[in-house]
C-alpha cells in the first residue's frame, strides 16, 4: 500500500509535492493535497526529524518518544511518503535536485536562508525544474530586518497583536495554547499553491511563493486593527463578551465544569430567551428592554442568566434554545466530540486511519466537502526513510548500486524500523 493509495482518485492527482517541513505551518498544506490525491514526499534525516516525531503522546507519557506513535505525526502528516537524506551531504543534495526534477511543487518552512545555503533554494530548483511552484514559509518573510529571527507560535501570536487582544478584561493577555499563526499561515499557503498551479496551467509559469506567518496572522485581525484606525485607540479585551451583542457568553450549566454558550442577537432573540427560561422578571426589568440597555447592563445581566444555567443540563440546554431559534452551543471537550456529538458521527468527520504499526487509528478528517472527489487520509505512522527504495529507485531512477553508494556515504540514510 502506497502512502497515497486511499486518496488515488482525488482531486490533486497527479500533482507530486516535495516537502521540505517541520512545525505545522508547512506539513498541513502537504497533508491536505495528500488527503486530495496528490504524492507528497518528506524529506527528513534521523539528525533533523519531522519535530512531530519528538512530541509524547499523553496518553502514554511513560514510552517517552516513539518516532512512528506520535498522534501529531499521524495528524500533520498522515497520507505521505518519506524520505531519509542528510542534505549536509553533497551527494544527498544532488538527490534532492533529481527529486525536484519530478515534482511540480516544493513546500518549505524551514529559516529563511536555510535552503539557499544548503543548495537548494528557488534558483538552484528551477534550474533543474523551471515551471516549478516553489513555496516558503517562514516567521517574517524572505526580506526585512526580522527575517533571520527565529519564531515558533507564541512569537507570531505576540507580535501579531493576537495576544494582546485575548483574555478578560483587567487581566494580563494570553496565548491560545495552539500555535494559531501556524494553522493560518498553512491554509493561507495552501490556497497561494493552488492559485500558483492554476496560473502555470494556464501559462505554463511556475512561481515562487514567499509567506509571512505575521503578515497571515495580522491580516487575520483586519477588523480589530480598523478599529484603531477609526478610534485611535486600542481595542479592549473582551473576554466572552461581543461590543454589539448581549447576553454574550459562556454560561455554567449543572455539573462539573459544563457550560454553553449563548448569543443574543436581536429583541426578538431576547423575547424567546425569556420564554424558554420562563422569567417574566427579565422581561419587565426596564434596563434589559433594549440591546443598548442590555449592552450598558451586561455584567447583571451575565449574573441573572448565569444563574438560571446553572440548573440546566448542558445538551438538554443547547437543544432546547436552538429549537427556539437562539444560537447556543456546548462548550465541548474533545471526549464529547469524539464519543458524544451527533452531528460530526453523522458525517464521518472522524476517520479509521490505516497505521503502519497499529494497524488502525482514528483522527479528524479533513473537512473539505468535495462530492465527487472526496478527501481520504492515507497510511500513517511512517519511519523515517520508510519509502526509501520506491522513490530513490522507481520515481528517480537510481540503480541499486547506487542507492547503496549513496547509503555507504551517509547521503541516503537507511530506515529504522518504528517500534
Amino acid at each position: 500500500m502506497t502512502a497515497s493509495s486511499e486518496a488515488a482518485g482525488g482531486a490533486l492527482r497527479g500533482v507530486r509535492v516535495l516537502e521540505f517541513t517541520a512545525g505545522m505551518a508547512g506539513p498541513w498544506i502537504g497533508r491536505i493535497m495528500a488527503c486530495c490525491g496528490a504524492d507528497v514526499i518528506k524529506v527528513e534525516s534521523h539528525a533533523r526529524p519531522s519535530v512531530v516525531r519528538l512530541y509524547v503522546s499523553p496518553g502514554a507519557p511513560e514510552a517517552g518518544i516513539q518516532p512512528a506513535l506520535s498522534p501529531w505525526l499521524t495528524d500533520w502528516d498522515a497520507g505521505k511518503r518519506f524520505v531519509a537524506l542528510d542534505l549536509t551531504k553533497p551527494l544527498a543534495v544532488e538527490i534532492a535536485k533529481r527529486l525536484a526534477a519530478r515534482c511540480d511543487v516544493v513546500v518549505e518552512n524551514y529559516a529563511s536562508g536555510v535552503m539557499d545555503r544548503l543548495g537548494l533554494g528557488y534558483d538552484a530548483l528551477t534550474s533543474v525544474r523551471p515551471d516549478l511552484v516553489y513555496f516558503s514559509s517562514s516567521g517574517y518573510g524572505d526580506t526585512g530586518p526580522c527575517r533571520t529571527y527565529v519564531t515558533w507560535g507564541p512569537n507570531i501570536e505576540a507580535l501579531s497583536g493576537l495576544a494582546t487582544l485575548s483574555g478578560f478584561p483587567g487581566r494580563a493577555c494570553t496565548l491560545t495554547q495552539y500555535a494559531y499563526p501556524d494553522g493560518l499561515s498553512a491554509l493561507h499557503g495552501l490556497f497561494a499553491v493552488l492559485c500558483a498551479l492554476d496560473h502555470r496551467a494556464r501559462t505554463g509559469e511556475g512561481q515562487r511563493i514567499t509567506l509571512s506567518q505575521l503578515e497571515t496572522t495580522v491580516g487575520a485581525l483586519g477588523p480589530l486593527i480598523l478599529e484603531h484606525f477609526a478610534s485611535g485607540g486600542e481595542p479592549a479585551r473582551r473576554g466572552n463578551a461581543a461590543p454589539d451583542a448581549a447576553p454574550h457568553g459562556c454560561y455554567p450549566c449543572r455539573g462539573n465544569d459544563r457550560w454553553c454558550a449563548i448569543r443574543i442577537e436581536d429583541d426578538a432573540d431576547w423575547e424567546r430567551l425569556c420564554t424558554v427560561a420562563g422569567e417574566d422578571a427579565w422581561r419587565r426589568d426596564s434596563r434589559f428592554e433594549t440591546r443598548e440597555g442590555r449592552l450598558a447592563h451586561a455584567a447583571a445581566l451575565d449574573a441573572a442568566i448565569a444563574a438560571w444555567t446553572a440548573t440546566q443540563e448542558a445538551y438538554a440546554l443547547m437543544h432546547t434554545l436552538q429549537r427556539a431559534g437562539i444560537a447556543a452551543g456546548v462548550v465541548q471537550t474533545a471526549e464529547d466530540e469524539l464519543h458524544h456529538d451527533p452531528q460530526l458521527a453523522s458525517r464521518g468527520f472522524f476517520e479509521r486511519v490505516p497505521h503502519l504499526v497499529k494497524g488502525e487509528v482514528i483522527a479528524p478528517g479533513i473537512p473539505l466537502g468535495l462530492s465527487a472527489t472526496p478527501a481520504r487520509t492515507g497510511r500513517a505512522g511512517a519511519a523515517i526513510g520508510q519509502d526509501n527504495d520506491a522513490v530513490f529507485g522507481e520515481l528517480i531512477g537510481m540503480s541499486r548500486a547506487e542507492i547503496d553508494r549513496a547509503i555507504r556515504e551517509g547521503a541516503i540514510e537507511s530506515p529504522i524500523e518504528p517500534a
